[in-house]
């Protein structure tokens, strides 16, 4: 049925840093198809808006299914987004 809809399950997780902030190891989301990486980014800063004060752009590390998302990366059903707040000379985009 949800594929008829157009719907995808993806799961958004959170490394230790940022559960403090947001209260949750991770978050299932129910998204439309063909939904923008940048789009999930957007909301969490929203929904978060403590994340986007304390770590500014470029401090924020993501990863979907491990790998860095490119600028216009869509989403599929399954994907896992990992945020997390890299350790220093870490590369921002890895997903531990």
């Amino acid at each position: 049925m949800k594929e008829l809809l157009g719907e995808q399950k993806i799961t958004i997780t959170y490394d230790k840093t940022l559960q403090l902030i947001t209260d949750r190891e991770s978050e299932e989301c129910i998204i439309s198809n063909r939904v923008p990486f940048f789009f999930i980014l957007t909301s969490v800063l929203e929904s978060y808006p403590e994340m986007q004060k304390r770590f500014p752009p470029g401090s924020l590390g993501f990863a979907i299914n491990g790998k860095p998302p490119e600028v216009n990366t869509l989403l599929k059903d399954g994907d896992i987004i990992h945020f997390s707040i890299p350790s220093p000379g870490k590369h921002l985009v890895e997903g531990q």
